[in-house]
């Protein structure tokens, strides 16, 4: 039989399970030619960033690390 604990660790995992679905993850590609970083010219392939240093720093700011 579940005590408490038990009942309310289910709740929380149902609703975060919940929750996790509904977070869009999805990464559009960048078509526009340009680095989103720094505004250099990236390869046609949809490169987000035109180097990995432009790409760590971004993600740095936008984590806010």
């Amino acid at each position: 039989m579940a005590d408490e604990a038990d009942v309310a660790n289910d709740h929380i995992q149902k609703t975060l399970d919940l929750t996790m679905k509904s977070v869009n993850t999805e990464v559009p590609e960048n078509d526009t030619g340009v680095c989103i970083w720094c505004d250099g010219l990236v390869k046609d392939d949809g490169r987000r960033w035109c180097s990995a240093v432009c790409r760590d720093e971004h993600q740095l700011y936008a984590n806010k690390i």
